[in-house]
């Protein structure tokens, strides 16, 4: 099924006009710092995992369920990114480029929340097929809401003995057992608002939070109207749905409730986006009334803002929520430049829906900090938790204590070693039949955990693989359901 889906996206993707991409302008470095880490193991049940403290310790968010085992040509804007970062943030999923920088068919993995995982038709944006980590991630949460990169994130490989990391290298193709951080730095003087004066010829200016106002470029053409923009139904009205190197999309639909995917049944979707003049007139949304487009000239011959900050680079995460409005995101519109309001809900495509919004402004009130971003690690650790130890009650997983001991299956006499690695990590390796590894259990927090045993020969080729989900339980005591 999944090999029938990249079929499709590369016959859909053949099909889909192509232009050979100029390097973006160079643009002043910006001071950051570490906010987070991403830590995603590619393979089946390989660990997704949330660090805050530079990779020293980490937080199960989910897991793998299905990894990538190639790359993909990527839509056109992701050839502004720089190879080996992250290419865009949304909220139905990360594109990370992976091709060298200035060819017309830009390569990328895509990791995907669980409802893009199980997309049914040729619908969701860029179609990842085999470039898909698949997740088990809700979309719009954790790393695709709150925990989400910015453009421009670096993208690590570990060693295969997990001490260090090194970056991506050019055309990087994933293979299973690969393990990937997503290194997340914060601009040290972020973005606090975003203005944009809705006439050609009009302002684009920003107020940094220290207070500092800048005109980073004009409004070429304003927005009048919305359509139909994927992933938008999972978002929430006035909240960024996408941020890549060519776009920000706003979506003006609520957070659906319907179990139905996005693309079935009645319309859900609805946004409009923001675009540079340059990328805009190269793909068939140009000119779109949903479309606000800025630049300093109305055909551009060369890229101006694509790939560059504040806009398009290094600024915007996916922060929104009811719960959260401090270190939100949100766009609020001016009408007839009367008092500033909140995005009005709008689903589907109407053309003129924003015939008369004078102005648009994104606004947050503050980034998110390390308390609120610590807090939304250990709510999402929490969730996964919680589904994770219902599994373990129903016997879906085993549930140990003290010391636990695994072994291979049966190796054959190629068998050179056994590598044993806990989430990804390795724990130990021994070349001595029965090739077996006892673990003291008592030296991690309760939790989830697969241990993998991986039988190789002598030239690391792997001969076999055993695989085992386990629920350490040295504190509660937690009881198994009988089969």
């Amino acid at each position: 099924m999944r090999f029938a889906l990249c079929v499709l996206c590369l016959l859909f993707l053949s099909l889909t006009p192509t232009h050979a991409l100029e390097t973006p302008p160079r643009f002043p470095a910006f001071a950051q710092v570490e906010s987070h880490r991403i830590r995603v193991v590619n393979s089946l049940d390989g660990a997704i995992q949330i660090s805050t403290d530079q990779g020293r310790s980490w937080h199960l968010i989910g897991r793998v369920t299905a990894p990538a085992t190639q790359s993909l040509m990527g839509y056109s804007a992701s050839g502004y990114a720089q190879p080996g970062t992250v290419a865009a943030t949304a909220v139905h999923g990360l594109r990370i480029r992976v091709g060298d920088l200035g060819t017309p068919d830009p390569l990328l993995i895509n990791i995907l929340p669980k409802e893009f995982s199980q997309t049914p038709t040729l619908f969701g944006g860029h179609v990842s097929g085999l470039s898909g980590i698949y997740t088990n991630i809700p979309v719009g949460t954790s790393i695709f809401r709150e925990l989400s990169p910015l453009v421009g994130s670096p993208v690590l490989r570990e060693s295969s003995l997990g001490e260090s990391q090194s970056l991506l290298p050019l055309n990087y193709i994933p293979r299973e057992g690969d393990v990937l951080q997503i290194v997340v730095k914060q601009p040290v003087n972020p973005l606090s608002e975003v203005f944009f004066d809705n006439h050609a010829g009009g302002d684009v200016r920003v107020t940094y939070a220290d207070g500092t106002k800048q005109v980073v470029t004009h409004v070429v053409k304003p927005v009048v109207g919305i359509g139909r923009y994927d992933g938008c139904s999972y978002t929430g009205v006035g909240a960024i749905n996408t941020n890549h190197d060519g776009v920000i999309t706003v979506s003006t639909a609520p957070v659906t409730t319907s179990p139905l995917f996005e693309g079935l049944g009645d319309e859900r979707r609805g946004g409009f986006q923001i675009q540079p003049a340059f990328h805009n007139a190269q793909g068939d949304g140009a000119g779109a009334p949903s479309v606000l487009v800025i630049g300093s000239h109305k055909k551009p011959a060369a890229p101006e803002m694509e790939g560059t900050p504040p806009l398009f680079h290094g600024y915007f995460d996916l922060g929104w929520g009811i719960d959260q409005p401090k270190h939100s995101w949100r766009m609020e519109v001016q009408h007839k430049r009367g008092p500033w309001s909140r995005m009005p809900t709008l689903i589907g495509s109407v053309p003129l829906a924003l015939a008369d919004v004078t102005a648009l402004r994104l606004v947050r009130d503050s980034p998110g900090d390390t308390p609120w971003r610590e807090a939304q690690v250990k709510i999402a650790e929490k969730e996964y938790s919680m589904l994770a130890l219902a599994n373990a009650r129903a016997g879906k997983s085993l549930i140990e204590r003290g010391d636990v001991t695994f072994s291979a299956s049966a190796p054959d006499r190629r068998t050179a070693f056994v590598a044993f690695y806990l989430d990804g990590q390795l724990r130990g390796l021994t070349n001595t039949a029965p090739y077996t590894f006892r673990w003291n259990s008592r030296v991690v927090p309760d939790g989830e955990y697969v241990i993998e045993a991986l039988a190789q020969d002598a030239n690391n080729q792997t001969l076999s693989s055993t695989r085992t989900k386990i629920w350490i339980d040295n504190q509660h005591h937690v009881e198994a359901s009988a089969k």
